[in-house]
């Protein structure tokens, strides 16, 4: 539909005020002030939001690949067998990891680490609040270990190599190390990565064509 709009300027207001409306609208509704979106696969679509609400801010919450792939063995709405997983995230982590450094030279995109809210969630919430200019305040809903690693079960030796050998590369980008060694259960569970969408950007696409796999 887009290609119906020689001006993108004008497609871009008009996707703001229905997008505004729509979650605004909602938000009012409730008697908030403000509202949040938060679908796993904004993560591809980031240039585009902050075009559509450049005053917004995107905070990606990500976890170690090796074990956001042993999570979504566990969830009825993924892939049931490891291949079927891996051929799924790999290439979310080429398009993510092919825009990111653009991504983190703007000061409205914000990441932190699953693992590091888990371990000690009131002192990570207030210096994510103090990085997004929100002053502290209590959550209903608390960023806990506790609660997320009541899992069961983890990749097989093989499973792991598996894993490491296709994602390694993404995990060591974001500061993880790609490791085959088993971790403590609780420590493979710890949290959950947030935010991916597919985006058609020509530029990104061309991006992919060189970065590592």
């Amino acid at each position: 539909m887009a290609r119906y709009f020689p001006d993108r300027a004008k497609l871009i207001g008009i996707l703001r005020e229905f997008t505004q409306r729509l979650f605004g609208g909602a938000a009012r509704s409730a008697g908030k002030r403000t509202w949040c979106e938060k679908t796993p696969f904004n993560l591809l679509s980031v240039p585009f939001l902050l075009e559509l609400f450049p005053s917004a801010t995107v905070v990606v919450i990500m976890r170690d690949p090796v074990h956001v792939v042993a999570s979504h063995l566990d969830q009825p709405w993924a892939p049931s067998i490891l291949d079927g997983v891996l051929n799924w995230l790999q290439p979310v982590y080429q398009r993510w990891l092919a825009q990111r450094t653009a991504l983190l030279a703007d000061r409205r995109y914000a990441e932190v680490k699953a693992e590091d809210l888990a371990a000690h969630w009131p002192d990570a919430r207030r210096r994510l609040f103090e990085r997004l200019g929100l002053p502290d305040a209590e959550t209903s809903s608390a960023f806990s270990a506790s609660r997320l690693t009541s899992r069961h079960g983890e990749p097989s030796d093989a499973g792991q190599a598996e894993i490491v050998s296709r994602l390694g590369w993404a995990a060591e980008e974001l500061g993880y190390q790609a490791t085959t060694r088993s971790a403590p259960v609780a420590d493979l569970w710890r949290a959950e990565m947030l935010d991916l969408v597919a985006d058609d950007d020509p530029a990104l696409d061309e991006s992919l064509r060189n970065i590592r796999r």
